[in-house]
């Protein structure tokens, strides 16, 4: 069953007396830096207004505030409630949360993509946010979001979730802020900037070594599963290149092969020139190097192993052999190409 919202509460008890509650906005937002909406309702000879940074809560907003003049004007000692109660919802405290309001002009401030950043440049675990509390009647609604980054926790208390996720990460942005660096990739040119950056990264450790250490306790949380980081690192070579340049190299490899298989029935110095040429050729053009070592083993019966390595990522490396150095690179060769198609395709 849906939650009313004020909205469609007002309008339930509008109806009833057959009439319609009226909305206008007054105030469409500011700029993308200052997102203010303001709605205005008029019914049952009242009017009320409410301000939000969308036109949904500002609408909200209104609604509630016709609702609170209503029920002051009949003197209700409160608002009706929803008919029914769900069996399973958090009963309601003592003393509601109080939802602290933003001035009207005071510009839309992004912080929870702030902390995001934030995060990501010191190498810290993204934030995360948990809802742990929904309370209130239906026409407000107070919703309160936990944020938790390391060991750090903050609350933010809000009558919309957006809000109330936004307030988390403002508090967990001031928090955190003193104790991170500025930029943690500049190079201090001081003893005393050095000491002070160094004096910031022994308070990060020091806050994280609760956590940490709990990673290899056997009582404490699994281990990382960095088979799950590293399990699409094969597809890094293929999502290098856009999709008709990817294609192009995939033809261009194609037609290596062909010549490696008729090197390999004909290993005449030409059909050998060739295919190394082309395959270097080919290399150049995507910007990879590559390397090749060639051993020589038993001198009574001489065999030649030869391994190529290309610099791409990850690396590439393949071993060929043969009765000559010749047949050794053309197997290795071979083999280095059809692995560069596995890994593009």
């Amino acid at each position: 069953m849906n939650k009313k919202t004020p909205v469609s509460i007002l309008q339930e008890m509008m109806v009833k007396q057959g009439t319609s509650p009226n909305y206008e906005l007054i105030h469409n937002g500011g700029g993308s830096h200052q997102n203010i909406f303001t709605y205005q309702v008029t019914c049952g000879g009242f009017s009320a207004s409410g301000t939000g940074r969308c036109k949904k809560d500002a609408k909200h907003e209104a609604a509630t505030a016709m609702l609170e003049t209503i029920a002051k004007h009949s003197a209700l000692p409160q608002l009706p409630a929803t008919p029914c109660e769900s069996p399973v919802r958090t009963p309601l405290p003592m003393t509601l949360p109080v939802a602290p309001k933003s001035p009207a002009n005071v510009p839309f401030r992004n912080t929870i993509g702030e902390l995001q950043e934030l995060c990501s440049t010191n190498n810290l675990d993204d934030p995360q946010y948990k809802e742990i509390s929904d309370v209130g009647p239906p026409h407000a609604r107070i919703f309160t979001v936990q944020c938790l980054v390391s060991t750090f926790v903050e609350e933010g208390i809000a009558k919309t979730k957006k809000q109330a996720k936004h307030e988390a990460a403002r508090k967990m942005l001031e928090r955190i802020s003193d104790i991170v660096p500025d930029d943690p990739n500049a190079i201090d040119s001081t003893d005393d900037e050095n000491q002070k950056r160094e004096q910031m990264a022994s308070k990060i450790a020091i806050a994280r070594y609760p956590f940490l250490s709990m990673v290899h306790s056997e009582t404490g949380k699994s281990k990382i599963n960095w088979g799950l980081k590293v399990v699409n690192f094969h597809q890094r070579l293929k999502n290098y290149f856009e999709d008709d340049k990817r294609n192009n190299v995939l033809e261009k490899l194609d037609a290596l092969s062909d010549l490696a298989k008729q090197c390999q029935n004909d290993m005449s110095k030409d059909n050998f020139l060739k295919l190394k040429q082309e395959f270097e050729s080919m290399l150049d053009s995507i910007d990879i190097q590559y390397l090749h070592n060639v051993f020589k083993c038993i001198e009574s019966k001489p065999l030649y192993i030869l391994g190529i390595q290309l610099n791409t990522a990850p690396d590439i490396h393949e071993i060929g052999y043969g009765d000559t150095e010749t047949q050794a690179e053309v197997s290795a060769l071979e083999k280095i190409i059809q692995t560069m198609k596995f890994f593009l395709q």
